[in-house]
């Protein structure tokens, strides 16, 4: 069977808790800073060629900052409350060192399956899993072949999701870095599954990518 739809991930802008250094989940919200604002705009220009049947974000502030300069403010968008980065309970908005003397600590870095996220009032990550596949497949459901749907959301959900859905064990998720802020990925859905095409591609390191990926960012693919 062809190639049902693809999805566009994008990681909202860099906002003032990511340039602090803090955790920045579910829980908290801050502004993008102007770095933020800007590499949003950049990415808007560079998926300007591009047409979505539907666009689909977090609830929190960051990320519908982040798709309205993408996509213009008055562009029809939908929240979903599926979306909302992992919440992290007792470390939300703390700086980074709080959490080293947690025993919960390596495991939220190294080991995302065995992490207990209610012994901080957190979410776990297979809760946050579950949760956004869901959104993921509403997101493209009843889109025709080769339609285009976008989500901005967050760096955690965005990167562990998305390499769940494609294959690869939750215990394995944190051996890559998370995606970049306002990076874009690209996955494609068919009956079977999901499948991984582009992944963490910014303005800057659009040149370099294949020539397939290069067309997901043109007119016609």
């Amino acid at each position: 069977m062809g190639i049902l739809a693809y999805l566009y991930l994008v990681r909202h802008g860099e906002t003032q808790i990511n340039a602090q250094g803090r955790f920045n989940g579910g829980g908290v919200d801050t502004p993008l800073t102007a770095k933020g604002v800007a590499s949003a705009q950049q990415l808007g220009q560079m998926l300007r060629p591009v047409t979505f049947a539907r666009i689909e974000v977090s609830p929190q502030q960051r990320a519908i900052s982040t798709a309205k300069l993408i996509e213009g403010p008055d562009t029809p968008m939908t929240v979903d409350d599926r979306l909302r980065e992992m919440r992290l309970g007792d470390w939300d908005g703390q700086p980074g060192d709080f959490a080293r003397s947690f025993a919960e600590y390596d495991d939220y870095f190294h080991h995302p399956d065995r992490f207990d996220g209610h012994a901080i009032h957190a979410e776990t990550y297979q809760e946050m899993v579950d949760r956004a596949t869901a959104a993921y497949r509403d997101a493209v459901a009843g889109l025709g072949e080769e339609d285009r749907a976008l989500i901005v959301a967050h760096g955690i959900l965005l990167s562990i999701v998305s390499q769940v859905v494609t294959g690869t064990p939750l215990g394995q998720t944190r051996d890559q870095p998370l995606l970049a802020n306002t990076s874009v990925s690209v996955l494609q859905n068919d009956a079977a599954g999901w499948y991984k095409v582009a992944w963490g591609v910014t303005p800057a390191s659009l040149p370099q990518q294949s020539e397939a990926v290069r067309q997901l960012f043109m007119d016609e693919h």
